[in-house]
């Protein structure tokens, strides 16, 4: 089992994010992270409170997290909080499976990375992001999609000769689907709402692991088409670069603007 605790800190005049600013640039964030048992050490800035700073801080087991309470550091936090004047809230402590969050926490948390380290994602997990594709919905169950991932020198370089949009990102899913394959009606063909579905699955799942990722739709198709050597059949429909976020990478200000459910939604 593994552990998740979301913290908000609350302050004034950007408190908060100072404390968040003095928390990485001490190194202490990165001694967190580099502790034994700690699985996600991520802060979060709500678009509709700038006073506030959300941490989600995920370990192991309770065993790991019994021993980071005990740590030295704890004292350190506990002053800069003092320092910055905040208020903390616990909004949940919960028991979940090993390497998964409860699903409003992903839905909620998933976001636009363009700023990414050059550490690579462990292939177990890139497995588990494809095997949540190859789960995902398909009409008629005909599995159209078409999914390459970019990981060598040659690859990514491909990749960049196509978008500007790979953000340093360590690997790339290129995101295909094959329209001989996909279900088709009259004038209409499935291919391209299929390998959509797909692409929501892995995004979803990189998120719920902890592995940051991006959609990209901007990219010269044909071109990529040809670099790769694809056929006729085979349409590249995006591009989701993934990895780990950089400290600084910056946040995306449109990530909690969303309309209201009765501008989208009709009871009928």
């Amino acid at each position: 089992m593994s552990l998740t605790i979301n913290i908000y800190y609350t302050g004034k005049n950007g408190s908060a994010k100072e404390f968040v600013k003095e928390m990485l640039n001490s190194g202490l964030v990165d001694k967190i992270r580099n502790e034994e048992g700690n699985k996600k050490y991520e802060y979060f800035y709500p678009e509709n409170d700038p006073e506030t700073v959300l941490l989600i801080d995920r370990w192991e087991n309770e065993e790991a997290l019994d021993k980071h309470y005990k740590s030295p550091m704890m004292k350190e936090i506990a002053a800069l909080r003092e320092k910055y004047n905040l208020t903390m809230r616990v909004e949940q402590f919960k028991s979940l499976a090993k390497d998964n969050q409860d699903f409003e926490t992903v839905i909620k948390t998933r976001t636009a990375t363009r700023k990414f380290k050059d550490k690579l994602v462990e292939d177990e997990k890139i497995n588990k992001i494809l095997e949540a594709g190859r789960l995902a919905p398909t009409a008629k169950n005909l599995q159209p999609q078409k999914i390459y991932v970019a990981k060598s020198k040659e690859a990514l370089e491909k990749i960049d000769k196509v978008s500007p949009c790979r953000y340093n990102a360590p690997t790339v899913l290129i995101v295909c689907s094959d329209k001989s394959i996909a279900w088709t009606k009259d004038n209409y063909s499935s291919f391209e709402m299929d390998a959509c579905i797909v692409a929501t699955h892995m995004m979803l799942e990189a998120t719920n692991i902890g592995v940051d990722n991006i959609w990209v739709e901007m990219f010269d198709k044909v071109a990529l088409k040809q670099e790769l050597g694809l056929n006729d059949n085979i349409e590249p429909i995006c591009l989701i670069p993934i990895g780990y976020k950089t400290d600084d990478c910056p946040v995306n200000p449109m990530h909690n603007k969303r309309k209201d459910l009765s501008e989208t939604v009709k009871f009928i």
